[in-house]
């Protein structure tokens, strides 16, 4: 089965391409324009590259979210539209339940997190094996010490500005991965998806927020008054 992975649910532009689960070519990038002028090219750079066709893809798997608002929407948008074009199967992935998927297995659990701007982040704590998790949250990082109790790896944008915190409310408890395991990878998601069976209808995946965008809380704000 040959699959194509995306995700631009965060500040990088992530893109694999697989056949089953070997991972052929994949490409993660610092995006330097919006995920809309990013993510084709880098799409497309993929299939020059390997030589393959789109027209032969049998699955395309896409990032969900939690994350950017419009990153997800892009991210979402195009997987959609490059399914229906070329007749495929089409599975979205959990951006948390993708970064706990590539540091598995650990030797202690995994708190992947998000920033969530508002001085908040996405985040679910994980068993060792990535197996078992927590609902996903939108919490203050400050209220991470809350939920952990024990040694945890931590992995995640959320660190470039919360290590801080956690380091002050968790103490030793706080173990932050390398930077590599910040951003979730799209050859995880490929990974993920020859394991979860394919769905009817093939096109139909939606955007995973965990809280209303700002356009929705504003336009909540509005019909109340």
């Amino acid at each position: 089965m040959k699959i194509l992975a995306l995700d631009a649910s965060t500040k990088v532009c992530s893109v694999a391409l697989l056949d089953d689960k070997e991972m052929i070519y994949e490409i993660t990038a610092m995006r330097k324009a919006g995920h809309s002028a990013s993510l084709l090219p880098i799409i497309d750079k993929a299939f020059n590259i390997t030589d393959w066709a789109k027209k032969d893809i049998d699955l395309i798997v896409a990032g969900c979210g939690p994350g950017s608002f419009t990153g997800i929407r892009i991210g979402v948008a195009t997987a959609k539209g490059l399914a229906m074009s070329i007749d495929c199967k089409l599975i979205g992935i959990c951006t948390l339940d993708a970064l706990a998927y590539g540091v598995a297995p650990s030797k202690m659990p995994v708190m992947p997190v998000m920033d969530a701007r508002k001085n908040e982040v996405f985040c679910a704590l994980y068993s060792p094996d990535e197996k078992d998790h927590s609902p996903y949250l939108n919490i203050k990082p400050e209220d991470i010490s809350k939920i952990i109790d024990q040694d945890t790896l931590f992995v995640g944008d959320a660190l470039e500005t919360y290590s801080d915190v956690l380091k002050e409310t968790l103490k030793a408890y706080f173990h932050p991965g390398p930077k590599t395991l910040w951003y979730p990878k799209a050859a995880s998601m490929g990974l993920m998806a020859v394991d979860i069976p394919l769905p009817n209808p093939p096109y139909d995946i939606s955007p995973i927020y965990i809280r209303p965008s700002d356009a929705t809380l504003a336009l909540q704000k509005m019909k109340s008054l």
